[in-house]
């Protein structure tokens, strides 16, 4: 017969600090004001460079119109694939975050060289990539199915992003449902922009791991709520431009805006 059971004495430790936990770079607190300095910044370093960041631009816009041609075979892919597509910029926009950092340092722009920017910290920039393509698959396959139940595909066929949403708009149920989109929309882009504002930057300038990095981007944004707030209404609206120009805009908004994307990470975290 086995003998009782006899429980341990437990020791009474406090657990440790989530600082030791997780790391994080030191973040600053600037005005809203600095938007427009960012802009400016971006807008100079596409100047610099301006075939460099040309050659970005155009990758962006040939993504964008691949996924509008993909789509007319699924009008219910359309929406989803544009929201889906704005999650993945921030990693899609590497090259660019390393065009500015070369001009920084005052070293010859290479495109070769920005092209090849994931090697300073793969391992990290291939886990966050992969982070946000999860999300970006959860969030189609939702959006896909729910406007699959609301809508007939059929009478949505061979229009643009623009066509599909007035056009929708005008159907029974249909304000209803882009309330719905474009909120649950705006919760996915809220939670990929406040963990990745600073993120791919900062992996790639300090070779930071992607629970640094990520937890210094929400620490920046919850430091500067009302900056951080006007810097995403400014990148929705120029992005916006871009996809709704049948996405020849983002030629030109989606390198700018990264590269002024450089330059928040400067000015947001300490030390940079």
């Amino acid at each position: 017969m086995s003998e009782p059971y006899n429980s341990k004495h437990v020791i009474d430790a406090k657990a440790p600090s989530t600082s030791l936990l997780f790391g994080g770079a030191p973040v600053n607190v600037v005005n809203p004001s600095y938007v427009s300095k960012w802009l400016r910044q971006g807008w100079q370093d596409f100047k610099h460079s301006p075939m460099h960041s040309l050659v970005y631009g155009f990758i962006f816009a040939i993504i964008g119109i691949f996924l509008e041609r993909l789509s007319d075979i699924s009008p219910s892919f359309r929406l989803s694939a544009v929201a889906g597509f704005l999650l993945l910029g921030p990693f899609l926009s590497l090259g660019l975050y390393d065009i500015s950092r070369q001009i920084e340092k005052g070293q010859p722009v290479s495109l070769f060289e920005s092209a090849l920017a994931i090697k300073h910290n793969m391992f990290a920039l291939i886990l966050y990539a992969l982070a946000l393509s999860a999300v970006m698959f959860v969030w189609i396959r939702v959006s896909v199915v729910v406007m699959g139940i609301f809508f007939n595909q059929a009478n949505l066929a061979g229009l643009s992003s623009f066509e599909l949403t007035m056009t929708i708009a005008k159907l029974a149920g249909g304000p209803a449902y882009l309330l719905v989109f474009f909120a649950t929309g705006f919760l996915f882009a809220l939670g990929a922009f406040v963990s990745g504002v600073v993120t791919v930057p900062l992996m790639l300038d300090r070779k930071a791991d992607i629970v640094t990095a990520v937890n210094t981007s929400i620490r920046a944004c919850l430091k500067n709520p009302k900056t951080m707030a006007l810097w995403a209404m400014t990148v929705a609206v120029l992005i916006g431009l871009g996809i709704f120009t049948y996405y020849l805009g983002l030629i030109v908004a989606a390198p700018v805006v990264a590269q002024a994307s450089w330059h928040v990470y400067r000015d947001l975290v300490a030390n940079a």
